[in-house]
């Protein structure tokens, strides 16, 4: 299986370890296995939010190309519908941020001009879903790849922090892509070429940019939270001094609070980095196969392989 195709179903499976352990204390997290129930009751092997608006972007990306009416009107679909849930089951989790967004969205509000830009709205809801930004390839430089990271996180969180955060996180992905084996120096040939971007004005970016940039790289807290900037570096953290897919699934999970975006995030990087065989690292098969909704996932893979 391509690289790809294993950040798809990493997310996924990432975010269905989380889903169960959300809102738990770090210190009542305990052992990190496959299992049902939490808070939201759900059985074993079922995505949540962040991996059913990652496939709402996957498939507007893979059939129309970029376009953020598109993605807006595909997370509308999973708000109201229950579209992209496992088994059609319906939403069981939605951001306050990501549902006045989409809100507004539903009720006229161009989708650039729907995401939220207050100091309240600094969550992870954009870069949970951003993965596939970067998979399916429709950006032809760097400056192109921050515009349309800028944008498709406009759609629910409009705030500069949520923007550069999921430019950082697709620029990684793309070097990951290559197979780059250096994880630190993936980040830091990333960072390098964003404030290249930021300091010099460049992909529509503005000086808010460049400030919210410079306040993601001096972040020092790691504690599994929504907010944006502490969720891309605990998620960093959890995948980038693991040795294997399952132990960055278990540290993403064992910092506790938002334990599903924390997994999905770091599970999307694992999945290209270590694939799906088990015995090279990857995806343990056991979680691969409890995964519901597969009918789902598989024709998107499909479209995005073709």
């Amino acid at each position: 299986m391509n690289r790809r195709a294993a950040a798809v179903w990493g997310h996924l499976v990432g975010d269905a370890i989380g889903v169960p352990y959300e809102s738990t204390d770090p210190a009542s997290v305990g052992v990190v296995e496959l299992r049902g129930g939490g808070r939201h009751g759900q059985p074993a092997g079922t995505w949540s939010d962040d991996g059913a608006l990652m496939l709402a972007l996957l498939d507007s990306l893979t059939e129309v190309g970029f376009a953020p009416v598109d993605q807006a009107r595909r997370s509308i679909a999973w708000a109201m519908d229950g579209a992209y849930t496992p088994d059609g089951d319906g939403m069981f989790d939605i951001g306050r941020t990501t549902a006045g967004a989409l809100a507004r969205a539903r009720l006229g509000t161009p989708p650039l001009e729907a995401g939220g830009t207050g100091e309240r709205d600094s969550g992870n809801g954009s870069l949970m879903r951003i993965l596939p930004l970067a998979l399916v390839d429709l950006a032809p430089s760097d400056i192109a790849l921050v515009e349309q990271a800028h944008l498709a996180s406009r759609v629910t969180h409009g705030h500069p922090r949520c923007q550069v955060a999921c430019a950082l996180y697709v620029f990684i992905e793309r070097r990951l892509l290559t197979g780059e084996p250096d994880r630190p120096g993936a980040l830091d040939a990333s960072v390098r070429r964003l404030r290249e971007l930021y300091a010099d004005g460049l992909a529509g970016s503005t000086p808010a940019h460049a400030s919210a940039f410079e306040e993601l790289m001096e972040w020092s807290d790691r504690s599994g939270r929504g907010f944006v900037l502490d969720s891309f570096w605990s998620a960093w953290d959890a995948f980038a001094l693991a040795g294997s897919y399952a132990e960055t699934i278990q540290r993403a999970v064992r910092y506790g609070h938002d334990t599903d975006t924390t997994a999905a995030i770091a599970g999307g990087l694992a999945g290209i980095y270590w694939g799906v065989d088990e015995t090279a690292g990857g995806i343990p098969g056991e979680w691969l196969a409890a995964l519901r909704g597969r009918e789902i996932v598989e024709p998107l893979i499909q479209r995005l392989a073709d």
